[in-house]
């Protein structure tokens, strides 16, 4: 009877539409009606097809809608759940709902091709906002989350040093103090000493030489890392000391490309530098601790007796990495080494006396410098997946709004209103797992863009990947973000007033309950970016008044370049300088190059030792505390235009055998010398100097420079003279006539000239050095301006969808007021009023929350507060501008109102 029914009314409809949907119409509700087993529902679900096709037909020939459309409405309806179902049977309930969830994915994935505008915005939304959180996320994930390449790495603990007159807080510790540490403490099962120094060390192959890095440690280096060779053995204990045999460990990748996987490489000699060493293993591939590159490790080497020298209690340079006893947490561990630090104090007070000690987990020491930096970036891209969300929210209830006849006929219909919102989420869970798709591209392409930003951004940032907790974090994202923007629709569909909606085609159905939401989502919209753009702003401030720093020395057209000289061929100090000087000389006769020097370390790249010091006729009490030493000759100062200030500089006669002279720098007279002339001054570095303390002169005072970054003011620092207190592996400064880089092959060819055995270890122009400086701070200003960038383009979308649809909701008003006579600039304004009277609530609420937000960025900040006045106003306006141009386009559009149309219409 039903079928006869149906068939009955479909020869009502439109020939085309039974040509194209009939026999798809009879044979879906054919077999929805056969699949219900009791009567009463059978008859309910009659009931439905058949009123749902019935209305169909009318509309068809009223001309009312497509049939596409036509058959989806009616099949919606249709759709609502049974009222009656069997009670007993669970697998009948189950299957049930996977079967309302299949035709709910059919029906909504069908909607959203018939609305292609809106289905691209939104996915292309989501993606973007998904796409940064996976970016960011895979970079946490990297430092914080993924496991170390350890045995047992919670059990690992970095020990560092502190001491308050010096401000250190995690310094590099004494080699002497550790080996008391080790033996003292009994919650530590052992303790193992690395370099954080890295240095190129040449490795001559085929008679060509190329450069490996190479870190030293300490024998039970691997044991205590619970790291085991994937070839060969690791190093013994005895091997720390000297006397024992010259061994190294090989990384896989060198192992890989150096030596073409030579499975016979255990037990080979090689000559490493100056020395000739046995290769006993290789470590696993993913093993590169403690530095990314290191190459090659080797034993300390030092001699037993340098434990009873003072230098090696004084001396601060090596980590100490400690595993913990089983059992032993680091609570209880730092409560037991606090003693022996104590005691240490008591028993060595020239070198222990404020010397203090601690230990963090190894992981929380390895992501200390960059923790901060991930967290800003977390709490940006959350930001900006948030003004997503709401933006994506907008577009739907816009779109809910536009829909709200055809739900409203679905309910008149029969169907549930939780059927109604549940479509809507379906709706949001499919946009937001293709926006998820998206994002993951566009994470991807984050990854690599990060990964290539290395050498201006997070050291590591090679490490990054896409790995299951990235991919499953993208998922659950999507998924939030689904009932995040899908909820507000949902709701706000399945509660409407059919009677409202039906009784005059649905122009009160855009209720102003429905515009106050929006609205409401649009204040949300623009605080939100209010606060990115603020964030991006101040780093903006930040990079622009370190650039503008005067680093103290020239940056433009400078090269440098360092190598190691090896000690097998240049074995005495005078070949060395020797060496040296004829590089100098070679160089300045070249074209393009106009001065060479040569300096121990280049300024602003943080690395330099420190001593206090006395002056002759000090009283004990009075002396200077962690001054920094450099050595450099006079044409480190002229080839980077560093000023002489007041007396002379290093000269011929200051040479290796004669009395030693010292340079200092401004800061150092100002501080340790002020009202007295420290030229001629003798000083010692010593705490407190005796006559056989080694002394220097004072012969003068050179201009400031910047040792560590712009942000950190210069401090007080000595030079040594180059030809008395010389160095191997030394850089050398060429300041050009042109481009710095292209003398680069002017340095190799005069240097293969000389010993075509020695390699270029490194190649920097002063520029480079410069930016490097403030690299964290161009890498944060870099996602901050692209996150800022992105939330203007959301803000402005978000208010050109508020402002079309307010526009749309008084079209009728506005065909009345045209009607009357009110002009277009009439009409203009009003629009825009509207729409820039919500922005301004957003912006209040922006300026409001950024006043106190700000705050957590402030440790990168750089000579402008949080709540820089100037920044604000900037963004304020930058704001106001960008939204009224999104307000003034549908503004615009309402003045072209047709008033005999509107009125029609309604």
């Amino acid at each position: 009877m039903t079928r006869f029914v149906l068939r009955a009314l479909l020869l009502l409809a439109p020939r085309a539409f039974r040509e194209r949907y009939g026999a798809e119409f009879l044979t879906v509700h054919g077999e929805r009606l056969a699949r219900r087993e009791s009567v009463p529902g059978r008859i309910a679900l009659a009931a439905r097809e058949v009123c749902g096709l019935g209305l169909t037909v009318v509309r068809l020939r009223m001309g009312a809608t497509t049939s596409r459309r036509a058959l989806t409405l009616a099949e919606g309806a249709a759709a609502g759940p049974p009222r009656h179902r069997h009670p007993s049977r669970t697998g009948g309930r189950v299957g049930a709902v996977l079967d309302g969830v299949g035709r709910d994915l059919r029906f909504e994935v069908r909607t959203l091709r018939r609305s292609p505008g809106f289905t691209i915005a939104a996915v292309a939304v989501l993606g973007l906002g998904i796409g940064a959180n996976t970016a960011i996320f895979s970079a946490a994930n990297a430092f914080l989350f993924r496991p170390l390449p350890f045995g047992d790495p919670d059990r690992l603990v970095m020990l560092y040093e502190t001491n308050p007159e010096f401000r250190w807080t995690h310094a590099q510790a004494a080699p002497a103090n550790v080996f008391d540490w080790r033996e003292q403490v009994e919650a530590f099962e052992d303790v193992a000493i690395y370099s954080e120094f890295v240095p190129q060390t040449p490795y001559v192959r085929d008679g060509r030489p190329e450069l490996l890095g190479v870190t030293s440690v300490t024998g039970n280096y691997f044991s205590v890392l619970g790291v085991r060779p994937a070839l060969g053995r690791g190093f013994e204990p005895e091997e720390t000391w000297a006397g024992a045999d010259d061994v190294a460990v090989l990384s896989h990748p060198t192992w890989v490309s150096t030596f073409g996987a030579d499975p016979g490489i255990v037990g080979r000699t090689i000559e490493l530098g100056s020395a000739s060493v046995r290769i006993v293993g290789v470590m696993p591939p993913g093993f590169d601790y403690p530095s990314e590159r290191t190459q090659v490790w080797i034993p300390w080497g030092w001699e037993p007796a340098f434990r009873q020298q003072i230098w090696f209690r004084r001396a601060h340079f090596v980590r100490p990495v400690a595993r913990l006893k089983t059992g032993i947490d680091p609570e209880q561990a730092t409560a037991e080494f606090q003693l022996v630090v104590d005691r240490l104090k008591t028993e060595f007070p020239e070198t222990n006396r404020v010397m203090g000690a601690g230990l963090m987990p190894l992981r929380d020491f390895l992501v200390m410098d960059v923790r901060a930096h991930l967290y800003v970036l977390l709490g940006a891209v959350a930001l900006l997946l948030l003004l997503a969300c709401t933006n994506v929210a907008n577009l739907m209830l816009v779109r809910a709004s536009d829909r709200a006849r055809d739900v409203a006929l679905r309910l008149a219909l029969g169907a549930a209103r939780s059927r109604v919102a549940r479509q809507m989420l379906t709706e949001g869970v499919l946009l937001a797992l293709a926006g998820g798709a998206l994002g993951l591209g566009l994470g991807w392409a984050g990854v690599r863009a990060l990964s290539l930003r290395q050498q201006v951004g997070i050291e590591g940032a090679t490490e990054l990947a896409l790995d299951y907790r990235v991919i499953l974090f993208t998922l659950v994202v999507a998924l939030a973000s689904a009932l995040l923007f899908g909820s507000a629709p949902a709701i706000r569909s399945a509660r409407g007033d059919l009677q409202e909606v039906l009784k005059d085609g649905g122009r009160h159905g855009r209720s102003r309950g429905g515009l106050k939401t929006v609205n409401a989502l649009v204040v949300t919209e623009v605080a939100l970016t209010l606060l990115l753009v603020v964030g991006a702003g101040l780093m903006v401030r930040t990079f622009l008044i370190l650039r503008n720093i005067d680093p103290g020395f020239r940056t433009e057209s400078v090269l440098a370049l360092r190598f190691t000289i090896p000690s097998e061929r240049y074995a005495e100090r005078d070949q060395v300088l020797s060496f040296q000087d004829e590089l100098e000389r070679r160089l300045e006769g070249r074209a393009g190059i106009e001065r060479v020097g040569i300096v121990g370390q280049l300024p602003l790249n943080g690395q330099s030792w420190s001593s206090q010091f006395q002056a002759v006729g000090w009283p004990p009490e009075r002396l200077g505390l962690e001054i920094l030493h450099r050595r450099a000759d006079p044409g480190y100062f002229e080839a980077l235009d560093i000023p002489l200030i007041r007396g002379r500089m290093f000269g011929p006669a200051d040479g290796p055998d004669a009395p030693l002279v010292v340079l200092i720098n401004e800061t150092f007279a100002r501080k340790h010398f002020a009202g007295e002339d420290p030229i001629g001054q003798r000083i010692a570095y010593d705490r407190v100097a005796t006559p056989e303390s080694t002394w220097y002169e004072i012969v003068g005072i050179v201009g400031d420079q910047l040792q560590v970054s712009p942000g950190e003011p210069p401090r007080d620092e000595v030079f040594e003279n180059r030809r008395q207190d010389w160095g191997r592996s030394d850089w050398f400064v060429v300041r050009t006539t042109g481009d710095p880089t292209a003398a680069t092959a002017a340095v190799r060819d005069a240097l293969a000239e000389m010993d075509p055995l020695i390699p270029i270890a490194e190649v920097q122009s002063l520029r480079d050095v410069w930016r490097s400086s403030m690299a964290r701070e161009e890498f944060l200003l870099t996602l901050l301006g692209v996150f800022a960038v992105s939330a203007l383009l959301l803000a402005a979308v978000g208010v050109y969808g508020v402002t079309a649809q307010a526009a749309r909701k008084r079209t009728h008003e506005i065909g009345i007021r045209l009607a009357l006579g009110a002009g277009g600039g009439d009409v203009l304004r009003l629009i825009l009023a509207q729409g820039l009277a919500v922005v301004g609530i957003g912006l209040v609420v922006g300026v409001a929350t950024a006043m106190v937000a700000t705050r957590a960025i402030g440790t990168f900040l750089y000579g402008v507060e949080p709540t820089d006045p100037l920044t604000l106003g900037v963004v304020v306006v930058l704001l106001t501008v960008v939204a009224a141009v999104a307000c003034y386009v549908p503004a615009r559009r309402a003045t072209a109102v047709d008033p005999a149309a509107s009125l029609r219409a309604d």
